[in-house]
């Protein structure tokens, strides 16, 4: 059975949502996994990122480290504020491909994944992934990192520093996923596919937690 590393980044600016960790990871039935949390106690440096998209950035690159290090077949990025199918894993390895997205909704949006195509590759120009679009396993130019699966074949070859925040991209805002999906790109001309069965709840600060397609459930009282 394939090793799966699931790394999930804790910073403050997502306090809301730390009690979560490990409660949803611990819900994968995904057998040979290891489970790390990357925060500010265990790696300081987060504290000198000037923005939690640096943060993530940087949360996400010691993450790949350690998979390279620990010599694990797969990386599973989870954002803490996401409570995935339990056999989420299972579904996004059954893809068979190196690179698998899945269904992550925009926190505050039931029906607005996040994900896109790029209308221009040159200037990065985005069109955000309809419904009609998310059928079967799709391949697109970008998906959420909130849950994203990588084989061993990539993070152990692509170099994902060079994030410098959201005007990474002049003009427009850049995510540090859309970032890392746009170096897997560049070094391997591998697009991502999106597991449409794969789903997850989208937790915010709002009391709400948000799932494709049109699913909003409340998970805090005032």
């Amino acid at each position: 059975m394939d090793k799966v590393l699931v790394v999930q980044v804790y910073t403050h600016h997502k306090e809301y949502c730390r009690w979560m960790y490990p409660k949803f990871a611990n819900t994968l039935t995904y057998k040979n996994k290891t489970i790390v949390l990357v925060d500010e106690r265990q790696y300081p440096e987060l504290n000198r990122c000037a923005t939690g998209e640096e943060r993530a950035a940087l949360g996400r690159q010691i993450g790949i480290e350690i998979a390279r290090k620990g010599d694990y077949d797969w990386l599973f990025m989870m954002d803490l504020d996401v409570e995935p199918d339990p056999d989420i894993i299972e579904k996004m390895l059954a893809c068979n491909y190196p690179l698998v997205g899945g269904m992550h909704a925009a926190r505050g949006n039931a029906n607005m994944a996040i994900g896109h195509n790029y209308n221009n590759h040159n200037d990065k120009e985005r069109s955000y992934l309809t419904r009609g679009q998310l059928v079967g396993t799709p391949e697109v130019d970008g998906i959420s990192g909130g849950i994203l699966l990588v084989a061993r074949g990539i993070f152990m070859r692509v170099d994902y520093t060079g994030y410098i925040g959201p005007n990474t991209i002049p003009l427009r805002y850049t995510a540090d996923d859309e970032y890392l999906l746009i170096k897997i790109y560049e070094s391997l001309k591998i697009r991502p596919v999106v597991a449409t069965n794969a789903k997850s709840w989208h937790y915010s600060d709002d009391g709400r937690a948000y799932r494709l397609w049109s699913e909003v459930k409340q998970w805090k009282k005032y």
